[in-house]
């Protein structure tokens, strides 16, 4: 349980605690407006710990993914920006006791989408990207159409994204192109 604990406090200390808070406020805004019933039990809890993985290193990541044999591609695991998303889940589950498959699946994507994603997964995704703490070109826009039509702006987020990557010059995650060929109408 100390182990437990000096985990939290660190997530606590640093910016990700405030982000997390964040993320899970604007999801509550989102899911307010939604039309449909929203779980907003489980789309907290992923929220609060949609980050939790990254209070551990690049390399701490990688050795847990192999350790454990969680379900990552070797082309997967080249993604730094992700890693604490795919071992995010798994991570969740062990430190904190959950096995809701709803609430780890939220928290396995919440950086890159899957086809047919369920309201609460868009909603963390949507948060994550455009919570008031975000200040990049275009987030007071984001945060605007999530208010308004929560798939044009899950469109949004993913075109942001997808522009943002290849000005950066870096490769996309296939399951990110995979999503935005399906919300096009693509598949």
């Amino acid at each position: 349980m100390n182990q437990l604990a000096g985990k939290i406090k660190k997530l606590m200390k640093c910016s990700l605690f405030a982000h997390s808070v964040n993320t899970l406020k604007f999801a509550n805004q989102i899911a307010d407006k939604q039309k449909s019933e929203i779980d907003i039990y489980r789309l907290s809890v992923a929220c609060l710990l949609h980050d939790y993985g990254k209070i551990f290193d690049r390399e701490q990541l990688k050795a847990i993914i192999r350790e454990h044999h969680l379900e990552v591609s070797s082309q997967e695991l080249k993604f730094n920006s992700v890693l604490h998303a795919i071992a995010g889940d798994f991570l969740v589950s062990r430190d904190f006791d959950i096995s809701d498959k709803k609430i780890l699946n939220a928290i396995r994507y919440h950086t890159t989408g899957y086809c047919d994603m369920n309201t609460e997964d868009k909603i963390l995704l949507i948060a994550d990207k455009a919570e008031e703490g975000r200040i990049y070109g275009g987030a007071s826009d984001i945060r605007e159409l999530a208010l308004k039509d929560i798939n044009l702006c899950l469109i949004e987020v993913y075109k942001n994204t997808i522009i943002y990557v290849i000005n950066k010059g870096k490769p996309l995650h296939p399951d990110t192109g995979r999503v935005w060929n399906n919300i096009c109408g693509g598949n």
